[in-house]
């Protein structure tokens, strides 16, 4: 009889232990992602909102390249009123320009984040005065957009809660009644969140989840922000251009980058909570194998972690597109590749083979590595993440990787007039 229990019992408990949430799932389907930047947050534009900020061509493009995801950020807060009783003004044509947003990504088969995103100046002090203003938003946005296919449509509550905002309790009363709002309309449809701090990694330390099972959390990425916004003349304050990454020294603000990706992973594992990188980017300014280096790093991050990813920006000052031309022949290379982007190829790459017969031990690399499953007179090649060539010779059973910088690279083998490659990283 104990025997036929455990046999009835173990499965229902296994099935328990790795079943994932809706929430979970769903995060999952985001993959890659873009943010459709600098239009309808930005209310310091001329004729803001713009009727053409982007199009439904624009979005096509980015499918294209693989993108699967959307995150639109929206200054609600510009039509909300600030005294009681909190009126939207659910006229504007803010709503028209949503509502093509919403039916290009439904035509296209996008998924697609709501995003609550400038003018909420919150702090310790004056959250509370805001609570019913806040709520009364979620509960108006809710109401008018409860229709959405909860599978693909998301709300994300408020973007990067401020630095002053610090304290964990205070946003998460703040979040709970917008969350409260929100549910009165949708209870399917899964609601995103942040700790403050501008949604720092650094933050999840001391973050708890929220009682609310059908959440997602996510986290911002610009450290080092001395590296990330070089040469940015909005940004405040300026950082002059010149940074490198990774420096040679201990770099303060480079150790936020390290430390905070470390805790959001730890957070994400001790609480089996779904996460995504919400925005993260890197100034066109930067020096170029650099800018690739930090990239590499931060994809690596990702995706061995099974992480989404919404990048920050398309075609503004973070573009991953040469001269800000959007195709596949203008994106740089390294972009391309750790973002896994037009099919995961780089230039050249695409009629070439993998091969799966030929190892590199170790994998990732660090002062030198073997080469196993090729003849004797084999050739090798390895490029950086640039396409730029940085060693080539004969097969060699140890060959030193002492002088390569971290980041990815590609191998290349020639061997009996057949060329194949392999991906390396070296840390």
């Amino acid at each position: 009889m104990k025997k036929l229990l455990l046999l009835i019992i173990l499965p229902l408990v296994f099935n328990n232990l790795f079943a994932q949430t809706v929430a979970h799932q769903r995060c999952a389907a985001f993959e890659r992602g873009m943010n459709i930047s600098n239009w309808l947050e930005a209310p310091w534009q001329t004729n803001w909102p713009t009727p053409d900020g982007y199009s439904k061509n624009d979005l096509q493009l980015m499918k294209d390249a693989g993108i699967k995801s959307l995150r639109l950020p929206i200054n609600f807060a510009e039509i909300s009123d600030t005294v009681y009783p909190f009126d939207v003004d659910t006229a504007h044509v803010l709503f028209q320009r949503i509502d093509s947003v919403i039916k290009w990504a439904d035509e296209l088969s996008m998924n697609l984040i709501i995003d609550n995103h400038h003018g909420w100046e919150l702090t310790n002090a004056n959250w509370r005065s805001h609570k019913d203003r806040f709520a009364k938003l979620w509960g108006i946005v809710a109401k008018k957009y409860q229709y959405l296919d909860p599978e693909h449509y998301f709300f994300e509550l408020l973007n990067e809660p401020p630095i002053a905002f610090n304290d964990m309790d205070s946003l998460n009363l703040l979040f709970n009644t917008a969350i409260d709002s929100i549910r009165k309309y949708t209870t399917e449809h899964t609601i995103i969140t942040s700790p403050p701090l501008g949604s720092w990694g650094m933050a999840y330390d001391l973050y708890r989840p929220q009682p609310d099972t059908n959440l997602i959390y996510t986290w911002h990425c610009y450290d080092a922000i001395n590296f990330t916004h070089q040469g940015l003349v909005w940004n405040e304050p300026y950082y002059p251009t010149g940074n490198e990454f990774p420096t040679q020294g201990d770099d303060f603000y480079e150790q936020f980058l390290y430390e905070g990706t470390k805790r959001v992973i730890h957070w994400k594992d001790s609480f089996d909570m779904p996460v995504f990188l919400g925005e993260f980017g890197v100034s066109e300014h930067a020096p170029a194998e650099s800018r690739c280096r930090w990239i590499e790093f931060l994809a690596h991050k990702t995706d061995s972690m099974d992480i989404p990813w919404f990048y920050w920006d398309w075609r503004w000052d973070f573009s991953m597109f040469n001269g800000h031309v959007v195709s596949e022949d203008s994106i740089i290379d390294c972009f391309k590749y750790a973002l896994h982007l037009y099919s995961d190829t780089i230039s050249g790459m695409e009629t070439m083979p993998k091969n799966n017969n030929v190892y590199v031990f170790p994998n990732p690399i660090t002062e030198a590595f073997t080469v196993s499953g090729v003849g004797a007179d084999a050739q090798l090649k390895i490029t950086d993440a640039t396409g730029k060539l940085v060693y080539e010779g004969k097969y060699s059973e140890r060959i030193n990787a002492s002088f390569l910088k971290p980041g990815y690279y590609t191998l290349f083998v020639n061997d009996r007039n057949q060329t194949s490659w392999l991906k390396l990283l070296k840390q």
